[in-house]
């Protein structure tokens, strides 16, 4: 192939699926460092595991955690306050706090078209129903015992903000028990982005998932460690979820 030159169907294998060929020649969104220390926080304030109000390290712990220069973690922040997701207050007490974990959430993360959202849905429930099979192995009595309180506050919790939290915090507690740090990340990166589109389509209205049972289901597969009965039940729980969602998209 002369170089620089794009395959064409002529060029590749006869009968290689057309999919495949889509999926290789798919274009590259690499972001820049700025982009990704701007992400990661936009996630973690998604997730909830920053909330209102809450401090941010300083500029050089964050630099030094996540790998990068001040300067680049100082652009991403001034990214985020014009977005009007942080505030910052100069003086001794003074640091980045969050501003409006709404504003991230409204801001959506990707295509709202059903079968995109059951695509993406698909993906996230497959990692995790891997780190629950996982997770059964590893789990330690401490993680089960938070997944049963958090379990137990779900199931009393009507209020769709807080129950939108509580679930993010359930799962990635599950994700963090399959000892597996890329599984993490991965989870936590597309569930991030699942989260804020459905929470954009709702309005700040997320749906009050009427199957508690199967938190249930997935913290007893795991307090006694069966892997199999655990990756069912995640699935279960994500197949009801994005059922649930599909049937309030406006």
């Amino acid at each position: 192939m002369v170089p620089g030159h794009m395959a064409t169907g002529e060029d590749l294998r006869d009968g290689e699926p057309m999919y495949v060929r889509d999926a290789v020649f798919e274009p590259i969104d690499t972001p820049t460092a700025v982009d990704e220390v701007a992400r990661r926080i936009r996630q973690a304030i998604v997730l909830g595991v920053l909330r209102d109000g809450d401090r941010l390290p300083a500029e050089t712990e964050l630099a030094k955690r996540i790998g990068v220069g001040v300067m680049t973690v100082r652009a991403a922040l001034s990214e985020l306050r014009a977005d009007g997701l942080l505030v910052t207050h100069r003086g001794r007490l003074g640091g980045s706090f969050v501003a409006s974990s709404d504003k991230a959430l409204l801001a959506g993360g990707g295509s709202e078209d059903p079968a995109e959202l059951r695509r993406r849905a698909e993906i996230l429930g497959g990692l995790e129903a891997q780190a629950a099979r996982l997770a059964a192995d590893r789990i330690t009595p401490e993680e089960v015992g938070v997944l049963e309180d958090l379990a137990a506050e779900i199931s009393g919790t009507r209020a769709p903000r807080e129950l939108g939290l509580l679930n993010n915090r359930f799962h990635l507690t599950i994700a963090a028990a399959s000892g597996n740090r890329d599984l993490v990340a991965e989870i936590s990166a597309r569930r991030a982005e699942l989260y804020a589109t459905v929470f954009a389509m709702s309005g700040l209205r997320l749906p009050i998932e009427d199957e508690d049972e199967h938190h249930d289901d997935i913290v007893r597969a795991l307090s006694g460690r069966d892997g199999h009965a655990a990756c069912e039940a995640m699935w279960e729980h994500h197949r009801a979820t994005l059922e649930a969602v599909l049937r309030t998209a406006p």
